[in-house]
């Protein structure tokens, strides 16, 4: 059996308006050997049935299936548990890949033998949205020297520069890598990618990158990271619980450090963020802000 050389995980709740697009762009790779793996995280509108449309049409497209919506964690976690591929990569379902992405990324990896590689991304408005929320910046690699780097060690640099991102979509990685790791996304919350993406990179001994915007993001009204609820302020309060842990956990003083640097941010973040809202939440997360800062 030839295994793929690429295993794509796309999470699919609800985005049959977008679907399309977004499979095709994988399909579309100018790499073939992948998998799709598609986990529909129980969607209620059209989105199911087009997946198993998408499925006959392509049989590199694996579709998987949750009866009930558990969320882009458990969507992902599923995805993780089917790879078959030497390298895997995270995908969104309302977003755009460029079609020479995943190849170029492939050869990089493989020629410099590296755990993971990063790129950048540009983001686009969806065309209905009304909201017109700022677009946000995702360009990291401009002024990087093209070198192999430690994990530690790019981290550091992209904190220095405040241009380190998050999302697991800006990361290409060996599959061998994560499993060592054994990583995993944390179930039930929003900002998952945080910490899976601290720990890829603290942990990683051959970090490389490609200046390229290969990733396009849909801004989105609608979408998890389009608005600001009391549950996003919950779930980055849980988030900054679980880095102190993990700073108190490593005996490593330049990862204390680095987790410092990414805790105070955060909570900086959260401080404006929390108000705006209503005198009670203002003062029933404050004082868990005022206190985490100083753990």
């Amino acid at each position: 059996m030839n295994f793929p050389k690429v295993s794509v995980i796309i999470p699919v709740y609800n985005t049959e308006k977008y679907l399309e697009e977004a499979i095709n762009s994988i399909v579309n790779q100018t790499l073939r050997e992948i998998e799709i793996i598609v986990v529909n995280d129980g969607s209620t509108d059209n989105s199911g049935k087009m997946l198993v449309e998408f499925a006959q049409k392509d049989k590199r497209i694996k579709v998987l299936t949750h009866e009930k919506n558990k969320g882009l964690s458990e969507a992902r976690n599923t995805g993780i548990r089917a790879v078959q591929g030497e390298y895997l990569y995270f995908f969104d379902s309302d977003d755009i890949l460029e079609a020479d992405c995943l190849e170029l990324c492939y050869e990089k990896s493989k020629t410099d033998d590296l755990d993971f590689l990063f790129f950048d991304a540009v983001t686009f408005y969806d065309e209905k949205d009304k909201s017109k929320q700022k677009l946000l910046n995702y360009q990291r690699t401009t002024d990087l020297v093209s070198k192999i780097y430690s994990g530690i060690e790019i981290l550091e640099i992209l904190l220095k520069k405040k241009t380190y991102k998050d999302p697991v979509w800006l990361s290409f990685i060996k599959t061998s890598y994560l499993n060592r790791l054994n990583l995993s996304f944390i179930s039930g919350i929003y900002h998952e990618d945080v910490l899976f993406s601290l720990q890829l990179y603290t942990e990683a001994q051959r970090v490389g990158f490609i200046s390229r915007s290969f990733f396009h993001r849909r801004m989105r009204g609608n979408s998890i990271m389009g608005k600001l609820s009391i549950k996003n302020i919950d779930d980055m309060l849980f988030i900054v619980r679980e880095m102190i842990k993990c700073k108190k956990n490593t005996n490593s003083i330049k990862i204390k450090k680095l987790f410092n640097t990414k805790i105070k941010r955060t909570l900086m973040y959260l401080s404006k963020k929390i108000l705006v809202f209503d005198i009670k939440t203002i003062f029933t997360r404050m004082p868990q802000v005022i206190k985490l800062w100083f753990c």
